[in-house]
């Protein structure tokens, strides 16, 4: 593979592009974008390719058109980023019915990683994660179920006959703050079960479930509006950033 090749692939890695954008202006001499990078090409490369990636390191950072490369990913990243956390911002503004969507895109997350996990038969091996990938599955059902709409859910009798079985015995999970504090648990599963920084996608969706979870907590002590204002405050900075990074 072309060395320009390596380049390019490793820049639009989305682990790379977090380490870059986290060290800011001269990612490319920060030892933990080299290292980040280093450990991408093992993943990604073969062992030649991510030898040449180790021992190219250095003289990429030096050269002013990888620098430049690298500050372009970097602000992609930032500018991806704060799209993102502008869709986040609008749904978490609408109140209870934008988390209610929110969570249910966690849950869709969520179910669709314990069903990839488990449809692996080499996962059977590791009977811990196995199982709690199925306790997982159980979980992210089960957060679809109170997240989707009721009149959708009072239309299919068993599932409808389970929601009512849960808020029957699970009491908690009627109520916003206990289905925060289960989401919240939800997450902390997922960082759990992470390997590695080839599972980034565990990683990704355990913080945005604990998130959620914590979004729910507010909302049941009513601090939501509170916590609405902090994240304004956080995005006008990473604005003002942004414009900063992509300043020639």
């Amino acid at each position: 593979m072309a060395e320009k090749e390596l380049q390019d692939q490793l820049m639009k890695d989305p682990a790379v592009q977090a380490a870059m954008q986290k060290a800011g202006a001269d990612a490319l001499n920060n030892p933990e974008v080299q290292n980040m990078m280093k450990e991408r090409a093992k993943a990604m490369f073969t062992a030649d390719n991510a030898n040449l990636v180790g021992d190219k390191m250095q003289a990429w950072a030096k050269d002013p058109v990888v620098q430049e490369k690298a500050k372009q990913a970097g602000a992609a990243a930032l500018a991806a980023a704060g799209q993102a956390g502008l869709q986040l911002m609008k749904q978490i503004e609408q109140g209870p019915a934008g988390i209610r969507v929110l969570a249910f895109v966690g849950g869709c997350a969520s179910i669709t990683i314990a069903v990839m996990y488990l449809i692996n038969p080499l996962n059977a091996f590791a009977v811990a994660y196995y199982v709690i990938s199925g306790y997982q599955l159980i979980f992210a059902a089960t957060t679809i179920l109170f997240e989707a709409p009721q009149n959708v859910i009072e239309k299919i009798g068993p599932i409808d006959k389970y929601q009512a079985m849960l808020i029957e015995n699970c009491k908690f999970i009627s109520l916003t703050g206990g289905r925060g504090l289960f989401y919240i648990f939800q997450g902390s599963l997922w960082l759990a079960l992470m390997e590695g920084i080839s599972e980034i996608h565990k990683l990704v969706v355990g913080l945005y479930m604990i998130f959620i979870g914590f979004l729910h907590v507010a909302m049941h002590y009513g601090k939501l509006a509170t916590v609405v204002d902090k994240m304004k405050e956080g995005a006008n900075r990473a604005t003002q950033y942004q414009q900063v990074a992509t300043q020639p």
